[in-house]
C-alpha cells in the first residue's frame, strides 16, 4: 500500500463526520446551498452566523432529523447516506445534540431525562434508577463541578439554566458518542458556568471527543474553538483556524460592524420621569425602597439564581405572599427568556404573536384586520431585522433567534409604560443586538421604564443603573460610569443577609404543602363518603359490606386505570366505556358457547384497540375522532352479537372474580391487585418512556423514539385494563349487555382527573385514579344510604369533580406567585 492510500485510511479512521454540498430548500428559500463540513475526533468547531443563515437546517441533517435535498454524509467507511438514515441511526453512529430548545421532559426527574438518552442499560426491576441517579451525578459534577442540582428534582421545576446544565450534561455522558452538537449551550448559563463548559470541552476534546459549538457570543467561540465555520444566507462563508478569528473579523464576515455599547445609552441619559416601580422589603430588605423611574433602563445582575429573575416575575405579577413588595403603576409587557415555555404561541403565525402586544391591552371587543397587524408590527420587525415575507409563516418555522426577536418585538409595540426583560438577547445575533440596543434607548427616551435581565455582563453597558444581586437581595447599585463589567462581577459575591432566605424557605414549604394535598384530595374524598356510609350504616364495614360495596365499583376502577394510561399521553378515549360493553357481549356469548373462538375473538377485540394508536399517530388524526368513531364500530358489533340482554357467564370466569379469601373482601384484593399491576407499569421504563411521549413528544421523537410504536403499546395497555374490566362485568352481573359499559367512559375520565392525573398529558397517578374510581362509584350507594333519590348521583359526582378542580387550580396559582 503506498503512503498516500496509508494517509487517506488514517484520515478517514479519525473521520467522525463529513457533509458534502449539503443543500435544503423550502419553498423559494434556499436553507442551506452547498454547504460543506468535516469533523474529526478531537475537533471543536465554532460555528456562527446569523440569525436564518442556516447553522440549525445544517445540524438538523447531520443529526438525521432533516434529510438532505442534495449532498451527501459519509461517516469514514465510504458508504455516504445510509437509505434510512434517520436520528436513530445518526445517534448509532456516535452523534448527539444539544438542541436550542431544550428537549427535557418537564414532568421526569433528572435521573429519568438521563435515561431516555441512554435507555439500553434499564432494565424493568427495582432499582434501576439508582444506575441513572449515578450517571447524572457523575455528569454533572464532571461539567459544573458544584452544581448543586438533585437528580431526583423533577426537571420542569428547575430554572431554565440549571436544564441547560442538566441536558448538555445528559448528552456528553452517553456511551458511545463522538460528536456532541451544541446549540446555543451558554444562551441560559452564567459566567463561571459558561466557562466551566468550555473548560469541559477542551478536556473532553483532548481524548478525542468532537464538539460542534454554535452560539452568538462570539468571545466563547474564539476561546473554546480549534476551528470555525461562518454560514451567512445558507451558503459557507468563511473556514479558517480559531487562531485566525477574532470577534471584530467574524463580526465584519457576518455583514455588521462592531456595536459601541454606550452610545445609545447616553443619548437617553437624563430623561427621568415619575416613579413607576416601588421595591420594599424582601430584595431591599437591607435598604431603602427602591424606586424606578421612567425613562430609566434598569439592569438586573449577578450570578445566576441569585433573584433577578424572581423579581421580574414578582414586578410582572406582585402577590401578597411574598417578602418583596411591589407597587406599581400602569400595564406591564414581558419577555421571556424561556421562549417555549413562557413566550410564544406555538399554532399562531409571526404577525400574531408580535401584533399580540399592541392589541392586548385594548378592548376584548374591538374589530382585529390583519392591515391593523401589520401596522402595528412592520417598523419594529424590521427594525429588529425580521423578514416581512416571513410575517405570515408559523412561528416555530423561524430559527430560535428570530423567534426570540419576535418577542421582542412584541414588548416593543405595546403600550405598557414597563417593560421587563428576562435574558432578551438569548440566541439573537450581533447584528440583531445592536438594533435591539438602540430600540430600547429610544423606548427608555420616550418615558417608559425597562427592567433588563441578561446573562452577559457586557450588555449592562447599555444600562444607565444597575441593580447587583446575590443571595436574593441586592447588595449593591451602580450608575452610570460606575458600570462596568468588573465592579458587577465583585459585587456579584458579596454575602448578602439571610432574610430573603429564610422567607424563599417558607414559600417553598407552602408550596410542597399545597402539592401534597392535591395529591391526598382523591384519598381524603374515599375517606369521607366511605366515613359518612359507616356513620349512617355501620354495617358497611363489614366484610360482606364492603364485597357488595365494592363489586360493582371493580369495572370502573379496571376501565379509568385503562384511561389513564390513554390520558398520560395527552389523549381521551371516548370509546372505553363501549370496549368494555363489547368485551361483556363477547364473554357472555362466544367465549361462554365456544371457549377457544372466544378467546381468539378477545385478541382480536385487543388487537383492533391497540392498533387505534398507530392510526392515531401515523395518520395524525386526533384521537377523540379515531375513538369516538370507533365506539359506533364497538356498539354495533355488540348489538349484532346480541340485540338484547342476555347470556352467560363461563364457569370458570365467574370463580376467576368471586373467589373469598376468608375475612378480607374479594373485591378489595382485585381492586387493589389492579391499582398495584398499573403502579408497578408506570414505574418501569416503559412507564417512564409513556409519561416522557405524554409531556413532549417531539423532542422524544428527535431522540430517535418511535412515535407510533409506543402509540400502539399505550392503546395495547389501556385495552388490557378495559379487556379485564369487560370480563369482571360478566362475572359479576352473570349476563351481558352491551350498553353496561356506556357510563364508564365519562366516569373514568372523571376519575382520572380526580385521581390527579393531567389531561395535558404526561403526569398519571394510577392509586390516585383508584381511590377517585371507588370514591365515584360509592356515591350512587351513599345517596342510597342517605334515603336521597339516586337521580342525584350524576349532580354530586360532577360537585365532588369541581371541588378537586378548584383545589388544584388554587395551588397551581399560588405556587406560581410564589
Amino acid at each position: 500500500m503506498n503512503r498516500d492510500a496509508t494517509v487517506e485510511l488514517q484520515g478517514r479512521a479519525r473521520l467522525v463526520v463529513s457533509a458534502r454540498n449539503l443543500t435544503k430548500v423550502y419553498g423559494p428559500t434556499r436553507a442551506n446551498d452547498n454547504v460543506s463540513l468535516s469533523v474529526a475526533c478531537g475537533d471543536v468547531i465554532g460555528l456562527v452566523g446569523g440569525n436564518g443563515a442556516g447553522k440549525s437546517t445544517l445540524m438538523r441533517m447531520l443529526c438525521g432529523v432533516t434529510p438532505p435535498d442534495f449532498g451527501t454524509i459519509d461517516f469514514g467507511d465510504g458508504i455516504g447516506i445510509p437509505q434510512a438514515y434517520d436520528t436513530g441511526e445518526a445517534q448509532r453512529r456516535g452523534i448527539r445534540i444539544v438542541h436550542q430548545e431544550l428537549s427535557l421532559c418537564a414532568n421526569l426527574s433528572v435521573a429519568e431525562n438521563f435515561f431516555l438518552e441512554a435507555p439500553q442499560e434499564a432494565r424493568a426491576r427495582p432499582g434501576w434508577r439508582n444506575a441513572y441517579r449515578m450517571r447524572a451525578r457523575e455528569a454533572l459534577d464532571a461539567v459544573f463541578p458544584g452544581h448543586g442540582i438533585d437528580v431526583d428534582a423533577e426537571a420542569g421545576r428547575l430554572p431554565i439554566g440549571e436544564r441547560q446544565m442538566v441536558e448538555i450534561a445528559r448528552t456528553v455522558a452517553t456511551p458511545e458518542v463522538r460528536l456532541v452538537i451544541l446549540d446555543e449551550p451558554t444562551s441560559s448559563l452564567g459566567l463561571e458556568r459558561s466557562r466551566q463548559l468550555r473548560a469541559y470541552i477542551h478536556a473532553r476534546a483532548a481524548t478525542g471527543l468532537a464538539f460542534i459549538f454554535i452560539s452568538h457570543k462570539l468571545h466563547e467561540i474564539v476561546d473554546v474553538a480549534t476551528r470555525v465555520v461562518l454560514l451567512r444566507n445558507g451558503c459557507l462563508e468563511w473556514e479558517g483556524l480559531a487562531a485566525d478569528a477574532s470577534v471584530p473579523v467574524l463580526v465584519r464576515l457576518m455583514g455588521g460592524e462592531t456595536a459601541v455599547l454606550r452610545a445609545a445609552a447616553e443619548e437617553h441619559r437624563g430623561v427621568l420621569g415619575n416613579v413607576c416601580v416601588r421595591i420594599s422589603g424582601g430584595v431591599a430588605a437591607h435598604s431603602q425602597p427602591i424606586e424606578l423611574r421612567s425613562g430609566q433602563i434598569v439592569g438586573l445582575a449577578g450570578l445566576e439564581g441569585s433573584g433577578q429573575k424572581e423579581l421580574l416575575h414578582q414586578i410582572f405579577a406582585p402577590s401578597a405572599l411574598n417578602a418583596t413588595r411591589i407597587e406599581r403603576k400602569g400595564t406591564i409587557s414581558f419577555v421571556s427568556g424561556d421562549r417555549q415555555r413562557e413566550g410564544v404561541f406555538p399554532l399562531w403565525s409571526v404577525l400574531a404573536n408580535i401584533s399580540l402586544g399592541s392589541f392586548a391591552g385594548g378592548s376584548p371587543f374591538r374589530s382585529v384586520t390583519k392591515s391593523a397587524e401589520l401596522a402595528a408590527t412592520t417598523t419594529s420587525a424590521q427594525r429588529l431585522r425580521l423578514d416581512e415575507n416571513r410575517l405570515a409563516s408559523g412561528i416555530l418555522d423561524l430559527s430560535g433567534g428570530n423567534q426570540q426577536k419576535a418577542l421582542m418585538a412584541r414588548a416593543l409595540v405595546s403600550e405598557a409604560p414597563v417593560i421587563l426583560l428576562d435574558d432578551p438577547t438569548r440566541g439573537v445575533d450581533i447584528a440583531a443586538k445592536r438594533d435591539f440596543y438602540k430600540i430600547v434607548a429610544e423606548v427608555a427616551r420616550t418615558g417608559r421604564l425597562v427592567l433588563w435581565h441578561s446573562t452577559e455582563d457586557l450588555e449592562f453597558l447599555e444600562c444607565d443603573r444597575v441593580l447587583v444581586f446575590a443571595g436574593g437581595c441586592v447588595v449593591r447599585e451602580l450608575n452610570d460610569e460606575e458600570i462596568s463589567e468588573q465592579a458587577i462581577v465583585d459585587a456579584s459575591f458579596v454575602q448578602p443577609g439571610t432574610v430573603v432566605a429564610v422567607a424563599d424557605a417558607k414559600q417553598k414549604g407552602s408550596g410542597k404543602l399545597g402539592r401534597r394535598v392535591v395529591q391526598m384530595a382523591p384519598f381524603v374524598s374515599l375517606a369521607l363518603v366511605f366515613a359518612v356510609m359507616m356513620f349512617a350504616n355501620p354495617a358497611t364495614g363489614s366484610v360482606f359490606g364492603l364485597d357488595l360495596l365494592l363489586g360493582p365499583a371493580l369495572p370502573l376502577v379496571l376501565v379509568a386505570l385503562g384511561q389513564m394510561f390513554v390520558v398520560g399521553g395527552s389523549e381521551i378515549d371516548l370509546g372505553a366505556g363501549a370496549f368494555a360493553g363489547l368485551i361483556n357481549v363477547l364473554s357472555a356469548t362466544i367465549l361462554y358457547q365456544q371457549p377457544a373462538l372466544g378467546v381468539l375473538s378477545l385478541f382480536c377485540a385487543l388487537a383492533c384497540y391497540s392498533a387505534l394508536g398507530w392510526v392515531i399517530q401515523a395518520r395524525r388524526i386526533p384521537a377523540i375522532v379515531i375513538t369516538l368513531g370507533a365506539s359506533f364500530i364497538w356498539m354495533g358489533i355488540g348489538h349484532t352479537l346480541q340485540p338484547t340482554p342476555g347470556g352467560a357467564s363461563p364457569e370458570w370466569l365467574s370463580a376467576l372474580f368471586t373467589w373469598t379469601i376468608p375475612g378480607v373482601p374479594t373485591s378489595l384484593v382485585l381492586i387493589v391487585i389492579a391499582g398495584a399491576v398499573a403502579w408497578a407499569l408506570d414505574r418501569t421504563p416503559l412507564g417512564v418512556t409513556l409519561r416522557a411521549f405524554g409531556n413532549n413528544p417531539s423532542a422524544m421523537a428527535r431522540a430517535g423514539w418511535s412515535a407510533t410504536r409506543y402509540a400502539a403499546i399505550r392503546y395495547a395497555l389501556a385495552a388490557s385494563f378495559i379487556l379485564v374490566a369487560g370480563l369482571a362485568l360478566t362475572a359479576i352481573n352473570t349476563a351481558s349487555d352491551i350498553n353496561s359499559g356506556s357510563s364508564y367512559t365519562l366516569l373514568g375520565v372523571a376519575a382520572v382527573v380526580i385521581g390527579g392525573c393531567s389531561l395535558m398529558g404526561g403526569l398519571i397517578s394510577p392509586l390516585g385514579v383508584v381511590a377517585g374510581a371507588v370514591a365515584l362509584s360509592l356515591i350512587g350507594a351513599l345517596l342510597g344510604t342517605l334515603n336521597v333519590s339516586s337521580d342525584f348521583n350524576a349532580a354530586v359526582q360532577g360537585v365532588l369533580l369541581l371541588v378537586i378542580l378548584a383545589l388544584r387550580a388554587l395551588v397551581i396559582r399560588k405556587g406560581s406567585e410564589e
